[in-house]
């Protein structure tokens, strides 16, 4: 077991040196830290009834906000697409909950508009809406650990959308994961 662990330990420490920091703070107006992910996950689906390449766009990251010493875990959900959305045709109906299934496990996550402080993210195409999805370090940790991961964002219609992975890896939260169990451990 002390074998595993230094291996861990040297694993996580190289693993440190390659990459950029995992997770950056910062102070919102209202006065709340932000830890995020430094690094965005991309999915995407094709939309060929509108054109060829197509593509609805849909980005997500860990945020931890901690008001108050009341710390809370969402994803951040940036919605983005190459369709021309201002044609009545094209429009797509409001996501309401995200079904992600982890290892063949649903979890459905309700999702609510970020306030007006909502962080902001590097994404390839604009996004026109950011949305959040309350989780908890557990499920945050479950992402970055699964072998297989679906996810889909059901409609307040009832319709289901399937998104694929585009870039990233979910394995890239990891990092934000164990970085977040120091500042926790800080202020308990």
């Amino acid at each position: 077991m002390k074998d595993l662990n230094a291996l861990l330990f040297l694993a996580a420490l190289l693993a440190g040196c390659a990459s950029e920091a995992p997770l950056e703070t910062a102070l919102d107006p209202q006065g709340r830290t932000e830890a995020r992910a430094t690094s965005v996950l991309t999915l995407a689906r094709p939309t060929p009834r509108f054109s060829e390449a197509a593509r609805d766009y849909l980005y997500l990251a860990p945020v931890e906000v901690n008001e108050m010493g009341m710390r809370r875990h969402y994803l951040w959900l940036g919605l983005a697409t190459t369709v021309d959305r201002a044609w009545s045709w094209a429009e797509s109906s409001e996501p309401a909950t995200l079904v992600l299934v982890l290892d063949g496990v649903p979890v459905a996550l309700p999702l609510a508009p970020w306030d007006a402080t909502a962080p902001g993210f590097s994404t390839a195409a604009p996004t026109y809406s950011t949305m959040r999805a309350q989780v908890t370090l557990d499920e945050l940790e479950r992402l970055a650990t699964a072998s297989v991961i679906h996810v889909q964002l059901v409609s307040t219609a009832g319709a289901r959308e399937p998104f694929a992975r585009w870039r990233g890896e979910w394995t890239d939260w990891l990092p934000f994961v164990a970085g977040i169990e120091p500042l926790r451990a800080a202020t308990d």
